[in-house]
Formats: structure tokens, C-alpha cells, sequence
């Protein structure tokens, strides 16, 4: 059932801001809810021409920890989702990839930010890295046979990524 939106206010305004939103619920009652505000990026699950993945790590504010993802960044202004995939990879990594393949989008449900999931394969390294001013990222690769249990491992709970992780490898027959 679709909810009647009643009104909405800014709650914050920042880098990423803060929108409560009043909504008549299906059973005529009244619920506010705070949604983030944030743009559109993308997520690039990329592996080498030998399989292997190829991960970034970086000290993420929210959980005051190092955190491990794909390659992940905002699509700027006039610039497609894969564009943004093909320049994230570079930019972040160094990395160039064969192909790029489109996978899904996903949303999530307190928030405006659309993520759009890419495969990029037969990645080589062609570059260095060309990092934003508050980038501080070390990139590694992980082999093909431990890429898959690492997604499975129980006791990694820093790993940004397991939905498009099986993505990819389900997309590369790898599952």
C-alpha cells in the first residue's frame, strides 16, 4: 500500500542532510521518519584477469573503523553510472577493466542514495591512484579461492559489500 505523504522539513543540512517526512499510514494513523539525504554512487566489484578481486580499505567515520569495500564513489554531475563506475576504478585503484557490466540498483529504505552495482573484469593495473583530499586508501587483491569464504566468514564484519560480492561471482559462474 502506497502511504499518503503529508509534508516534509529539513531536519539537518550537511554533507549529507537529514529530511523528516510525515506520512498517513494505510490505517490512518500519523508516523514521521528521518530520511538521509544523499546522492546517487556507484559500487565496482573488480577482479583481475587472474580472478582476483581487487578490495580497497579505509578508515570509515560512522563505525570509527577500517572498513573493506569494491570501489565505491558519487556519480558527478552529467556523468552516466557506468562513466562514474569506469573513473571510480581508476581514480581509486588504478586499475582499468576490459568490461564493465551493469548488475542492479539498490536502495535502501531510510535513505535517498541509489547505488548502482557494476562487474568490471580483466582489470590491469594501468595507473596510480588519484585520491580526493580526505581519501586515504590502500588497495589489495584477494585470490580467487579465498574470496568467496571470506564473504562467508562469520567473524568479518568489516566488509561493505557481501550482496554485490555474491553478485558478481554469481554473474562469473563462480558460485
Amino acid at each position: 500500500m502506497i502511504w499518503k505523504k503529508i509534508k516534509e522539513e529539513v531536519a539537518y543540512s550537511g554533507w549529507r542532510g537529514i529530511t523528516k517526512k510525515y506520512f498517513e499510514l494505510p490505517d490512518g494513523k500519523i508516523a514521521d521518519f528521518d530520511v538521509v539525504n544523499n546522492n546517487a554512487f556507484v559500487s565496482v566489484a573488480a577482479f583481475t584477469e587472474a580472478g582476483e578481486a581487487i578490495l580497497v580499505r579505509q578508515y570509515r567515520p560512522g563505525p570509527e573503523d577500517m572498513m573493506v569495500s569494491f570501489c565505491e564513489g558519487y556519480i558527478d554531475e552529467g556523468e552516466t553510472p557506468e562513466q562514474a563506475a569506469q573513473r571510480e576504478l581508476l581514480e581509486e585503484t588504478g586499475y582499468q577493466a576490459q568490461s564493465i557490466q551493469f548488475l542492479k540498483v539498490m536502495q535502501q529504505a531510510y535513505s535517498t542514495e541509489k547505488k548502482y552495482c557494476f562487474l568490471a573484469t580483466g582489470c590491469q593495473k594501468v595507473g596510480q591512484q588519484q585520491l580526493d583530499a580526505t581519501e586515504h586508501i590502500e588497495v589489495f587483491t584477494m585470490l580467487p579461492q579465498d574470496f568467496r569464504p571470506y564473504l562467508l566468514d562469520p567473524h568479518v564484519d568489516n566488509f561493505r559489500n557481501v550482496a554485490l560480492g555474491y553478485m558478481a561471482l554469481d554473474k562469473m559462474g563462480w558460485l
